[in-house]
């Protein structure tokens, strides 16, 4: 009996390793199918050649420049002509992984409930839309879910948002499909693929009705540097390609509306907001490092307010922009060889047209201010998947003894009154007046904000 009773065990010990084995087996074939249909690419990316655009709608040629020709490059919306304002929703590190049966539910319960309150003119999403190893899934619902409420958004890429089993030229095919959907690939022999504007009109769509413009813009994701890892936590930045671009589109729009205003949206922060944190700091006579003072330029910031509770993930002294972040902002281009990395402030500031910049990547912070005059702001993170991952310790975190830090960073999302921090939404509203044309407010509704039927 004992034999047979051993046989059983061992049967069924067997089968249980066959039928997990199985599984891991069918995943890794369905996985494989995916990547193989869905990372096909095209030879040339983009919707046009910025070189041969460029010559057409050059806006120091009017002879050239023809403004429904180059207006048409792009997509647009229309707001009421009476209307005092512009609304925009921004959509800050979603994260979709499965869908339906996971936390994705919480989010999109969240942005559900956002949107409806809101009633925005345009959602931005400000990157990391995915992390998911079924990416054109995770796109595909988040768009269906947006096109089931007839709500127009835009979308710039983030750092993971074609990690995995979907190229950019599937992201962009899927998309394509949908009608409330903005997103444009934008020039094709420039860097990056989410290179556009969306410029808002007021009444009909036609050059005399230009009122505001949104420029979206592609932060990368890493440096192609062999000597670069992910574990280095150095990111991908906007290249000289984008700023020429972004100069070349400015011109063109003030040649249309001479004091046409707008704003930017891209997802990994630039260097400014690390500036406009520590200058902050120091009005307020904390101390902050040496070499960060030493590095700081000298110009002014009002109305600072949000917390930067991201970790320095390094262990030791770096020197401020040089070899480390010293504070919990990852901005774009920290890494060694940086050949391309333009000073995309000084162009805004010397365009005189963009005044305000919305990023994320930093899930956790959510600093916001003037810096020289320019509006800088991170969304509000409203993915339920990113970290912390789970609400509350439970035995899973326990056997990982991951309880305090509940799978890690938990302790971060508590306030300086101890109070948890929580996901939702940010709510940028631009002033459409004429006497106050242009001046942006940024507002954080975390989650709670909205069941509470706000």
């Amino acid at each position: 009996m004992s034999k047979i009773k051993s046989k059983k065990k061992a049967i069924i010990g067997w089968s249980i390793f066959g039928a997990i084995m199985g599984i891991i087996l069918i995943f890794v074939c369905v996985y494989g199918i995916r990547w193989a249909v869905h990372s096909k690419t095209a030879e040339t990316y983009g919707e046009y050649e910025f070189a041969q655009v460029k010559e057409q709608f050059d806006a120091d040629n009017s002879e050239a420049f023809n403004a429904a020709d180059f207006l048409n490059l792009f997509p647009s919306i229309s707001i009421d002509e009476n209307a005092e304002s512009v609304k925009i929703m921004q959509i800050a590190d979603p994260q979709i992984k499965f869908g339906s049966w996971t936390r994705d539910v919480k989010t999109m319960d969240l942005l559900d409930r956002a949107i409806k309150a809101e009633q925005p003119d345009i959602c931005v999403v400000t990157g990391d839309l995915t992390l998911s190893v079924f990416t054109y899934d995770a796109f595909k619902y988040f768009a269906d879910f947006m096109e089931e409420r007839q709500q127009y958004w835009a979308f710039v890429y983030g750092n993971h948002d074609s990690q995995f089993d979907c190229s950019k030229h599937t992201i962009y095919t899927l998309l394509t499909k949908y009608k409330y959907c903005l997103f444009n690939r934008g020039a094709s022999d420039i860097y990056g693929e989410s290179n556009y504007l969306v410029n808002v009109f007021k009444g009909e769509k036609k050059a005399e009705n230009l009122a505001y413009s949104l420029v979206m813009l592609d932060s990368g994701m890493y440096p192609e540097a062999e000597n670069v890892a992910l574990t280095d936590w150095v990111y991908d930045w906007i290249h000289q390609s984008q700023m020429d671009w972004y100069e070349w589109a400015i011109k063109g729009l003030q040649t249309i509306k001479a004091d046409i205003q707008s704003s930017m949206f891209f997802h990994i922060p630039l260097k400014e907001f690390a500036n406009m944190y520590y200058i902050n700091e120091q009005s307020k006579g904390n101390e902050i490092p040496q070499a960060v003072k030493d590095a700081l330029p000298n110009v002014t910031v009002s109305d600072v307010t949000g917390v930067v509770r991201e970790s320095d993930k390094k262990d030791s002294e770096y020197v401020y922009g040089d070899d480390g972040y010293t504070v919990g902002i990852y901005y774009q281009g920290n890494a060694e060889g940086v050949t391309d990395h333009p000073d995309v402030f000084g162009y805004i500031k010397e365009l005189n047209s963009t005044k305000g910049v919305f990023c994320g990547h930093d899930h956790v912070n959510t600093l916001k201010g003037f810096y020289d005059g320019v509006y800088l702001g991170y969304g509000l993170c409203c993915g339920y998947h990113t970290y912390p991952f789970f609400d509350r310790e439970f035995f899973l975190t326990k056997w990982f003894g991951l309880s305090d830090q509940v799978l890690w960073n938990a302790d971060l999302w508590t306030d300086e009154n101890g109070n948890k921090m929580e996901k939702g939404v940010t709510v940028i509203t631009v002033d459409m007046t004429s006497s106050g044309y242009g001046a942006i407010s940024a507002v954080d509704n975390p989650d709670s904000f909205y069941k509470a039927g706000k």
